[in-house]
């Protein structure tokens, strides 16, 4: 029966783990203006510009 147990456990443990993972980062893509981390008014990387 110990056999059994762990492995369950396991993918149990996993699942929980990787639901919660992608919960996090759908919510934080999807959250509001002041929580998501993209903002298309203010980018973080303005494309075809140098610095120098």
């Amino acid at each position: 029966m110990g056999n059994a147990v762990a492995p369950i456990v396991s993918i149990v443990a996993g699942a929980v783990l990787g639901i919660t993972t992608i919960m996090g980062v759908v919510s934080s893509q999807t959250g509001a203006p002041e929580t998501s981390p993209g903002n298309a008014e203010v980018p973080t990387l303005e494309y075809g510009t140098t610095t120098e």
